[in-house]
């Protein structure tokens, strides 16, 4: 799209009618001016050596710390099913660690049952051959929030004791994070994925670092642009500087085959994850929360080819030559802002498909404001834009929704506090059930011999929320605290979370005690007789 400004009014009545600028778009695919990959990425590490020019660590060195991590489950047979595919690197050797993308690993189905049974890494001993099963490995530490797992290697592959001396892949160097800036040149291993269900030789590829993305209550530094696209199994493979020393992770938003990869985590956001990993002694108990809506609603998602993220808002930004940089991220922004920046990602949407940003202030559409175009990209893309208002008044107070539609179909939508202050959270007790169905329903009662406890609720007032957490009671002792979790369910509906002792729960009192932003929202008593 264009990047000249427009004037628009607001299509609706309000108490004075403000003139409002808006759609000063960037361009289509951010980064990069609509090309969606890079000319000069190396298809496959067939020798040692092969490092593209000179550099501390040679590329055929820094491959020997990159597996395949692919979560399986048994068939009827016994045979391992793949139920994703992913990369992931070794960063510390004496403790079997691999740090990956938590996208890859989750623990559980949209439904709240577990998405897989065995974690299989597979390595790159052979350069020009493909990955070769070799050991199994449990997830020992996370951060859910914002992407990150560590695994830690246990067994051979088949469920045999590792051999003492049995894992000897060396670990990568961690780098400084704060060199991993726009403009820095990196460059990129991980697996393509299997295709047709044949595994494919290890790629490297260069690229560097655009820009920034961030997370509304979280970080303004989560994500790291970048202006290469990768295939989906490269998600969890390593991003090193030209020495050779690992600052990121690349990782999609959430795991799609048919999304390409364009961003990576920052080493940063790892660190802490790769520590409690060291003392780790047992397995990492998953938060179980609903996944199936469609982003900032309660809605099912349609289908899992196609995804866009919540829209978040920024209240400042930093122009780049081909992309745009939010920071102040937030849902609650005061009267008389100037600007509204916001941003979404779209992964796996099919070319051709009309994209459409709709508008609504205090639930009123503003047609002036809302914009169609045809995406032209390929499987992964950020989208960028502002509103802006030339009064000294600013932006009108209100609530201001934006949804993201594919196809005719809502995709996302998220809502912006301008000059007013949040509703009044609420939260009702809705069910309890074993797992869930795709409208968050209960499903299957529990019993002392279910393995998880899922508590539903129906909410109000939630526009003005970013995160939740939740505390598990059993005969009022505190058994469980989940991580920090983005809230991503909207302002009304239904939502679950739950619990899992990774064995049978057993007769007793539970209680799930629910915070928002910090604070208990609900109780929510669970008997199992």
């Amino acid at each position: 799209m264009s990047t000249h400004p427009r004037s628009w009014w607001l299509a609706v009545v309000l108490l004075l009618a403000i003139p409002i600028t808006g759609c000063d778009r960037v361009a289509r695919v951010i980064p990069g001016s609509g090309i969606a990959g890079r000319s000069d990425a190396t298809p496959a590490l067939t020798a040692p050596g092969s490092s593209g020019g000179a550099t501390a660590i040679p590329d055929a060195q820094l491959a020997q710390s990159i597996v395949q991590v692919q979560p399986t489950l048994p068939d009827n047979t016994g045979k391992q099913l793949v139920q994703r595919s992913g990369s992931g690197i070794v960063v510390d050797a004496e403790q079997r660690l691999i740090l990956t993308s938590y996208a890859v690993v989750q623990p559980f189905r949209a439904d709240g049952v577990p998405a897989y049974a065995t974690i299989l890494i597979s390595t790159h001993r052979q350069l020009s051959e493909a990955p070769a099963p070799e050991y199994e490995a449990d997830l020992v530490a996370a951060d859910p929030a914002n992407g990150i797992a560590v695994l830690r290697v246990v067994r051979e592959v088949g469920g045999a004791p590792l051999g003492s001396g049995r894992f000897n892949l060396p670990a990568v160097r961690l780098g400084d994070a704060r060199s991993a800036a726009a403009g820095l040149a990196l460059r990129v291993f991980g697996d393509p994925g299997p295709e047709s269900g044949k595994p494919q030789t290890l790629v490297v590829n260069r690229a560097s670092i655009t820009g920034v993305r961030g997370t509304p209550g979280l970080t303004n530094r989560t994500w790291l642009k970048l202006d290469a696209r990768l295939p989906y199994g490269a998600a969890g493979g390593g991003a090193f500087n030209q020495s050779g020393a690992l600052v990121g992770i690349l990782a999609q938003d959430r795991y799609m085959q048919t999304a390409e990869v364009g961003q990576m985590l920052p080493l940063e956001l790892a660190a802490p994850v790769i520590e409690r990993a060291k003392t780790a002694t047992t397995v990492f108990l998953a938060p179980i929360q609903m996944r199936s809506n469609i982003p900032g609603t309660t809605r099912p998602q349609p289908n899992e080819t196609t995804w866009i993220s919540a829209p978040v808002f920024g209240a400042n930004a930093i122009q780049h030559a081909s992309s745009r940089d939010l920071f102040d991220y937030g849902t609650k922004f005061p009267a008389g802002r100037p600007a509204l920046y916001y941003e979404y990602v779209l992964q796996g949407v099919p070319n051709n498909t009309m994209i459409d940003e709709r508008w609504f202030l205090d639930d009123i559409p503003q047609d002036s404001l809302s914009s169609s175009y045809r995406w032209d990209g390929r499987g992964f893309a950020i989208q960028g834009d502002r509103i802006t208002a030339p009064s000294a008044s600013g932006i009108p107070r209100g609530r201001w929704r934006l949804e993201i539609w594919a196809g005719g179909v809502l995709r996302a939508q998220s809502t912006a506090l301008i000059g007013v202050e949040p509703k009044e959270a609420k939260a009702i007790a809705a069910g309890t059930g074993a797992s869930a169905t795709a409208d968050a329903r209960p499903q299957g009662a529990v019993t002392r011999d279910s393995t998880q406890a899922l508590a539903f609720f129906d909410f109000t007032g939630m526009d003005g929320v970013q995160t939740l957490d939740w505390i598990v009671f059993f005969n009022n002792q505190r058994v469980y605290t989940s991580p920090q979790l983005r809230w991503d369910y909207g302002d009304a509906g239904r939502a679950w979370v739950g619990y899992t002792p990774g064995k049978a729960l057993g007769a007793g009192k539970w209680k799930i005690e629910l915070h928002v932003d910090g604070r208990v929202l609900a109780v929510f008593p669970i008997v199992v007789p």
